[in-house]
């Protein structure tokens, strides 16, 4: 491979990563919208806790994606991707269940 290829596909790679990051985090927020329409008003915030942390932490790990991104650190903003997507999955097997 020629040296210039790696870091261009990092940086396609980055960018592919904090956008599914950030569906990661609409996804997670929209979900409260679908309980509320589901449950009505018997919607109890317990139900809604576990949506909103994950969403939460969709958006502070998605921060600390993009700021690694600007300062060039395409892998490391890879990495934080793909830690989002395994601390969200993390959170919906432990806190909300299969």
């Amino acid at each position: 491979m020629q040296p210039e290829v790696l870091p261009r596909r990092a940086h396609r790679l980055a960018q592919l990563g904090i956008c599914v990051q950030f569906l990661a985090l609409v996804r997670s927020l929209a979900e409260v919208f679908r309980l509320r329409y589901v449950q009505g008003a018997t919607l109890g915030v317990a139900t809604v806790v576990p949506y909103v942390g994950g969403a939460l932490l969709a958006a502070v790990l998605t921060w600390i994606a993009v700021l690694c991104y600007f300062a060039g650190r395409d892998r490391a903003a890879v990495g934080v991707a793909g830690l989002t997507i395994v601390a969200l999955l993390v959170v919906k097997i432990v806190l909300i269940g299969p």
